[in-house]
Formats: structure tokens, C-alpha cells, sequence
């Protein structure tokens, strides 16, 4: 019996080992227009057998300094949003590791395939700016990263029942720009939208020349302020016409994921803008 336990155990005690050993990444500071105060580490190791799913890791350190910050802010209803890429642009995930009484983040992510993935930390530790790192993680077996996708979308995709459309698909680089995003469905304005994590929806820019990142979150056309924080994501319905600030720093091409919820689900539609 004792021998069996010792078989049983071999194969998490090899996994544990793995995890010891793993390499720590550091990131890559990506938020447009910030500066960086902080820095990003990160330990990638497997989260069970399949070679898709790991665990991940992450924190951050003041300036000079190996202890972990312990304490975040919470922005959206969140302390951390991790948005993961693939390589090609054509995967987009928005997940939330939760923070350990040790100042880490971690997190159990089952990757869709096999492939070179981004991976953008997005907080605010407390006393310090708005901060975003960017980590460039290999999962599975795969021959070299693919070519990003940034074929022409147009103005208007379409996801799940619903057509989403913008009024302009050229920003202006160096400015504030206004776009404007229409969500339709059967024809008319969506009147199943839902606020996810404190807005109406998410939109994440990522310039597909250096991977720096923007994150914005739209108002209500025609108000000054987004939702109120006291609406309930549950039973709220929010407005099928939303107004985008967009502060783009660097011209060149990216790619926009608006992120939205449409009845119980959520939806992601992909453009392709450029910024001169």
C-alpha cells in the first residue's frame, strides 16, 4: 500500500518540482503614453498534465525592490485584468487572477491552442501610477509565432445576434479622438446589454508595431460621465449607442476588441483601426 502511495504521488511531486524551477519572466512595460514605476514578474508553470492548461503566477515590485506589493487598487471591479493575446491577434481573453496574502497573483489558465501568447497585466498597486506589463509566454508545442491578422474589417462586425458598428475606423495619433459604437440586433438598437465589470463595455487597442496597449471604456452617447458604480451588472440594461474617448499616442495600425454582454453572455468584436 505504501508503495502504491509513493507511484500515486510521483507524478505531483514531479509537477511541484517543475514549478520550483520554472524561470521567472520579467514584463515588458506596455501602457501607451504611461510611465513605468513599478516592475512585472512572472513564474509560468503547468496546471495539471495538459500542456495547454498552466498556472500562472504574477506581481509587482517597487522600484528597487524584491518584496511583492501587497496592496492594489480596485479599477472596474477588479484588481488586476489580465488580457492574454494570441500572437496572431486572432484570441482575445480577459480574465482575473486573484491576489494571495503574499502579494501574488495567481491563476489557473486553460489556453485555447498551442502557440505564442501576450499576456498584458493591467493594475494599479497602491501609491503608484496606472501600470501595464506585457509578457510574451510560449504554450505547447509550436513551430514559430504566426503572422498577426490585420485584414481590413471595416466599420461594421458582426457577433453572435448582434452587428456592431463604429462610425469611423481612422483616429488621429497624438490627440483625443471620439468613437462613436452602435450595437445593433435584429436591425434595431441591442435592448439586451448588460454593464460587465463596472462599464458598458471594454475596449483594448493594441498597436500592432511595438504591442503597446490602451484600455478604454465607453459612456453613454450624448452623457458626460460612464454607468454608475452602483448599477447592478445583473439587472441593469445598458445603452446600444456608446460614445468612445480614444487617446491613441503613436500612429500606426492596431487592433480593437470591444468587449460587451449581451444578454447572459459575453461578446467580443474585433476591428482593425488605423491612427495617423
Amino acid at each position: 500500500m505504501k508503495r502504491l502511495v509513493r507511484l500515486a504521488l510521483i507524478p505531483f511531486f514531479s509537477l511541484y518540482c517543475w514549478a520550483l524551477s520554472a524561470p521567472v519572466l520579467h514584463g515588458h512595460f506596455s501602457l501607451q503614453g504611461g510611465i513605468p514605476r513599478t516592475e512585472a514578474h512572472l513564474i509560468v508553470s503547468p496546471a495539471g498534465h495538459d500542456p495547454l492548461s498552466k498556472h500562472l503566477q504574477l506581481w509587482m515590485t517597487g522600484p528597487g525592490s524584491i518584496e511583492p506589493i501587497h496592496r492594489y487598487d480596485v479599477e472596474m471591479t477588479k484588481q488586476l485584468h489580465l488580457i492574454v493575446v494570441s500572437s496572431d491577434f486572432s484570441i482575445f481573453l480577459h480574465v482575473h487572477p486573484q491576489l494571495g496574502p503574499d502579494g501574488r497573483f495567481s491563476l489557473d489558465q486553460q489556453f485555447p491552442q498551442a502557440g505564442l501568447y501576450y499576456l498584458y497585466a493591467d493594475g494599479e498597486p497602491a501609491s503608484f501610477d496606472h501600470q501595464v506589463f506585457r509578457f510574451d509566454v510560449g504554450v505547447g508545442e509550436y513551430a514559430s509565432p504566426l503572422v498577426r491578422s490585420l485584414h481590413p474589417t471595416g466599420n461594421a462586425v458582426t457577433v453572435g445576434p448582434y452587428l456592431v458598428q463604429l462610425d469611423k475606423t481612422t483616429l488621429h495619433a497624438n490627440g483625443m479622438d471620439m468613437l462613436t459604437v452602435h450595437i445593433l440586433k435584429d436591425g434595431r438598437p441591442a435592448p439586451d446589454l448588460h454593464p460587465y465589470l463596472g462599464a458598458l463595455a471594454h475596449a483594448v487597442f493594441l498597436n500592432s508595431g511595438d504591442l503597446s496597449y490602451v484600455h478604454a471604456h465607453p459612456m453613454a452617447l450624448g452623457t458626460a460621465h460612464m454607468m454608475p458604480m452602483s448599477l447592478s451588472e445583473n439587472t441593469s440594461t445598458s445603452s446600444p449607442d456608446m460614445m468612445l474617448h480614444v487617446e491613441l499616442s503613436e500612429p500606426g495600425t492596431y487592433k480593437l476588441w470591444l468587449q460587451f454582454r449581451g444578454g447572459d453572455k459575453l461578446y467580443v468584436a474585433p476591428f482593425v483601426l488605423t491612427a495617423q
